[in-house]
């Protein structure tokens, strides 16, 4: 009978602590996945964000583009407004100059014509026979045809007067539809230019507020590098004079590829503003090993701000390496690594444009340029 109850509690105490270890791993994993899923909210809102950025920027671009060719155009309207303006004066002090030429000259022939019916009987007998002499008679008889002559000439002037009139009238009709229609594109090309105005400050305001925004998020790693530091400077001051394993006193690439931002100050890929940059960043594929860059004692592993997945090592000698924005860390907070040891792989946590590796080396807890000390 004791038997029994013995066989049941050996039975019944491998999932009993099955179920135990399971409550002690499961909240891990879920605050694990919380982390996971998080980070990928934030990377993919921090991509849109880049990608919004861009088209906004893009966008005052061809707002500007457009300004400018809406202001020509409106300028060239008002200069050829100005010159039809000119012309318009110019054509009505002819026109009316005309007018009262033409008033004249037509005064002229009524009275020509009068004076031609009246003395219709006048013919070249009566002028042979009422001139004194044959002299007179020619000089009479020249006389007259000059003034029929003049006559002819005065209704040719008239007629020409009519016409160059009637062309200049036209023409100031002309001119005066094409102002007309100048005026109406001025109107346009005004209401053009004063809603990309609006839409420019559109742009400018939603430029402004994210401006702001980013230069909180650039404090905000600024105070998280500050941090570090004095983290970094804390656990250095705790291990006094302990002496570091494995470091050999050179630093060595953590791993290879493209430098695509170097020490010192920069203009910051995703929001613009001037920022300190403390390490190097160097591009490689997501996933790709990093390595230690010496020997030392892991003195911090863990999510860092805008660093994201982090880790620090201390190598002796004053010096540590930071590297950051990976997407696992595999050397934990306390453990010793070797030079060339695996402690993670690539990705874009925190802060991040797209996969690399962030990596520092300080001095103390101080950035310095890495190309100072790797070969």
């Amino acid at each position: 009978m004791f038997l029994y109850p013995l066989i049941l509690l050996l039975l019944l105490s491998p999932p009993a602590l099955a179920q135990k270890e399971a409550k002690e791993v499961l909240p891990e994993q879920l605050k694990l996945q919380k982390i996971e899923q998080e980070l990928q909210e934030k990377k993919s809102k921090l991509i849109e964000t880049k990608k919004q950025e861009q088209q906004s920027l893009f966008q005052l671009f061809q707002i500007k583009t457009n300004l400018k060719q809406a202001k020509q155009k409106l300028n060239n309207a008002n200069r050829k407004i100005t010159v039809n303006e000119v012309q318009i004066t110019k054509l009505r002090v002819e026109i009316n100059e005309a007018a009262v030429l033409l008033q004249q000259k037509e005064a002229k022939l009524r009275r020509r014509v009068r004076e031609i019916f009246k003395n219709s009987s006048v013919n070249y007998l009566d002028l042979l026979f009422s001139s004194r002499n044959m002299s007179d008679f020619i000089n009479r008889s020249y006389f007259f045809s000059k003034l029929v002559e003049s006559d002819v000439d005065l209704i040719d002037v008239i007629n020409r007067k009519h016409r160059e009139t009637t062309k200049k009238k036209e023409t100031l009709q002309v001119v005066t539809s094409e102002i007309k229609d100048l005026a109406q594109t001025i109107a346009e090309k005004k209401q053009e230019i004063t809603e990309q105005q609006k839409k420019e400050q559109e742009v400018l305001v939603s430029l402004k507020e994210r401006r702001e925004d980013y230069e909180k998020r650039i404090a905000m790693l600024e105070k998280s590098s500050e941090e570090l530091t004095q983290i970094i400077q804390q656990k250095l001051a705790k291990q006094g004079k302990k002496v570091i394993v494995g470091g050999t006193g050179s630093i060595d690439w953590p791993l290879r590829g493209r430098i695509t931002s170097r020490f010192g100050y920069r203009r910051h890929p995703l929001w613009g503003g001037r920022n300190m940059h403390t390490g190097l960043d160097i591009a490689a594929p997501s996933g790709t090993p990093i390595k230690a860059a010496d020997g030392g004692e892991v003195i911090l592993s863990k999510w860092w701000d805008g660093y994201g997945k982090a880790v620090v090592i201390n190598h002796g000698k004053n010096i540590q390496t930071v590297y950051g924005h990976m997407s696992r860390i595999y050397a934990q907070e306390g453990t010793s690594v070797a030079k060339g040891q695996v402690i993670g792989l690539v990705g874009s946590t925190g802060y991040s444009t797209g996969p690399h590796l962030h990596f520092e080396v300080r001095e103390n807890g101080k950035p310095k340029n890495p190309m100072n000390y790797l070969p």
